[in-house]
């Protein structure tokens, strides 16, 4: 099973502005499967459950890399939900140049606060896509 990854945003840089721009950075970071482009939106002693701002970045490019390999050189966001470990909670589900998805990842929200960030291994679209292989095998 893969690792769960998550990225715990620091207090005074979950609310307002600084919380607007590491979400939509983020985002438009897994659209451009580009790191570089969320990397200067977390600061140095960013806290992280588990990782450091270097190893989560690291996992991201991962993801984008077997994304790339896979043929993708960009993605397209679309709504799906977790299925799993966060059941029910809204998710990024980024779809490639194959139109089947890549990867997702949840931004958590609570009370207007980022909460943590992290790739979610079983959102709606792997469901569906494990239901076809069900009904067609």
């Amino acid at each position: 099973m893969t690792e769960l990854i998550k990225l715990k945003v620091k207090p005074e840089a979950s609310t307002g502005k600084k919380a607007d721009d590491i979400e939509s950075h983020f985002i438009l970071a897994c659209k451009n499967l580009d790191a570089s482009i969320f990397e200067p939106f977390i600061e140095e002693d960013q806290y992280f459950e588990e990782m450091d701002k270097y190893r989560f970045l690291a996992s991201l490019k991962q993801q984008f890399d077997w994304a790339m390999k896979r043929g993708s050189t960009n993605t397209k966001v679309v709504p799906g939900r977790c299925l799993m470990c966060k059941k029910g909670k809204l998710v990024h589900e980024l779809y490639g140049d194959r139109n089947t998805i890549e990867f997702a990842y949840a931004i958590n929200r609570e009370a207007g606060h980022i909460t943590d960030i992290f790739l979610c291994n079983y959102s709606t679209s792997r469901e569906r896509k494990f239901e076809g292989i069900i009904q067609y095998d």
